[in-house]
């Protein structure tokens, strides 16, 4: 009869609590307070009841519980951000990947495009003739014969390129570059670029026409305009010769 009578009084007491109010701000219990009250609960109400087994047996056991649970939580968090940090480093290494074969600023070198050099036979399209390149000169005036002579312009010089046509057959074989209409740029040490003067002299590559004997070969010239002390030295240079819509590049040397 007691123990009925004092488990009434706990339960009116709680009850009475609850109901009543102090004008004060409700205490906000932590979860570890909340798992102390309600084990504290269950534990009273079971002393009462012999029916029910003991509730929660041991705090510590809780704690346990509860301790495990935080730290499976923490685990998912150290995952999930190891996961955010791989893949922040994927993308980054793709980004790196990406400016590397592109770069966009001054700070990464340039790829420059790949250059095809083909030589100057297959340029002009000769077949069984070859055309070889020789030297070169600079000069202020160039006079092929006695009747012509070809003079730079005022605050310029001329920059002569020398071509053998050569015949290697056995047989005597026609020559009609001028058929073609070719076009000559020269580039000097990547820098300057001139495009070739037309002239009407009878050794103009651009505009030779005839027959070459067997075994022999016809000297032959590409006269170009550049500013006065503009080449000093000749580190390389590339002539361009476009043929209708083909152009092809030849790099000289020798």
């Amino acid at each position: 009869m007691k123990k009925k009578r004092l488990a009434a009084g706990v339960l009116a007491l709680a009850v009475s609590i609850t109901a009543c109010g102090c004008g004060e701000q409700v205490y906000e219990m932590t979860e570890d307070e909340e798992a102390v009250i309600v084990h504290y609960a269950a534990h009273a109400v079971s002393k009462f009841n012999k029916k029910q087994p003991e509730g929660v047996e041991d705090v510590t056991a809780l704690k346990a519980m509860m301790e495990m649970e935080a730290e499976e939580r923490e685990k998912e968090k150290e995952q999930e951000q190891q996961k955010k940090e791989e893949q922040k480093k994927e993308e980054q290494k793709q980004d790196d990947s990406s400016q590397a074969g592109n770069p966009s600023d001054g700070t990464k070198e340039e790829q420059k495009p790949q250059k095809n050099y083909v030589s100057l036979s297959k340029a002009l399209g000769l077949g069984k003739i070859k055309a070889v390149y020789r030297r070169h000169e600079i000069a202020a005036s160039y006079q092929a014969s006695q009747s012509y002579m070809i003079r730079a312009n005022s605050g310029n010089e001329l920059l002569i390129l020398h071509v053998n046509l050569r015949n290697d057959t056995d047989s005597t074989a026609r020559c009609n570059i001028l058929s073609k209409m070719p076009t000559f740029r020269l580039t000097v040490n990547g820098e300057l670029s001139v495009s070739a003067d037309t002239t009407i002299l009878l050794n103009d590559l651009g505009t030779y026409q005839g027959s070459i004997k067997a075994g022999k070969k016809a000297g032959t010239v590409l006269v170009f305009q550049v500013p006065q002390g503009a080449v000093r030295k000749t580190d390389s240079m590339e002539l361009e010769v476009t043929i209708g819509d083909t152009a092809s590049l030849v790099q000289l040397t020798g």
